[in-house]
């Protein structure tokens, strides 16, 4: 065992299939969790920062006030899409690292790609609240939700590689993100509020038990 600044680190032995050992990077569980969970928060907090009212030059009369913060309403929207996403991405994120029992070095990187697409989020967002629904500004947003979705199956793959003889019990949870994302995306540069709408309909998804506990990975 070593340690290196404040990541802990250590070496294991693992015998494969032809009773060849290779020795194999493994990464502290704990620290990778924590350092996830802050992403996800200050991403959730950023998008916030997004929202912007029209300018306005003097006093406003109570009747224009109220018809400025009625008229964003497309900001509002994609700020609950937005932080809806975020948060089933979390919620996914805990379910799946829950009987996690070894992190590797492809998780590790597989984790951080999916952090990195989690931080970007507030960008896009802010493309709308500044363009509107416009359909590349959604077509933008679309792309970004479903590079999310890819990168948490990848992670969920390195995950299940690593421990061999988990069960996988995804089936329509693991498929529908991929599918739908796209076509909602598609779907966006024609008829950019339906496609958000289908968005936001998919984090409703991902937000039931059921689709949560498909996400544990079950560890013999």
């Amino acid at each position: 065992m070593a340690r290196i600044g404040t990541l802990v680190f250590g070496t294991k032995t693992i015998e494969g299939p032809e009773m060849r050992s290779r020795t194999e990077l493994i990464l502290n569980k704990g620290r990778l969790e924590s350092f996830s969970d802050g992403v996800f928060a200050i991403a959730a907090t950023l998008l916030v920062l997004e929202l912007r009212l029209p300018s306005f030059q003097g006093p406003i009369a109570a009747s224009q006030q109220v018809k400025d913060l009625v008229s964003i309403w497309p900001q509002y929207l994609v700020y609950f899409v937005s932080f809806a996403t975020i948060g089933i991405m979390w919620l996914n994120h805990h379910a799946l690292f829950k009987n996690v029992r070894r992190v590797t070095h492809a998780i590790a990187l597989a984790n951080l790609s999916l952090l990195s697409l989690i931080s970007f989020l507030p960008f896009p967002t802010e493309v709308l609240g500044r363009y509107g629904l416009t359909s590349i500004a959604i077509l933008y947003y679309g792309l970004t939700m479903t590079l999310i979705s890819v990168a948490y199956n990848v992670l969920y793959q390195q995950v299940v590689a690593a421990h061999p003889g988990s069960k996988n019990r995804r089936t329509l949870w693991g498929i529908v993100g991929l599918t739908l994302y796209p076509l909602a995306s598609l779907l966006g540069y024609f008829a950019p509020a339906a496609g958000l709408v289908g968005m936001g309909l998919l984090a409703i998804f991902y937000m039931q038990a059921r689709n949560l506990r498909a996400a544990v990975l079950e560890v013999e």
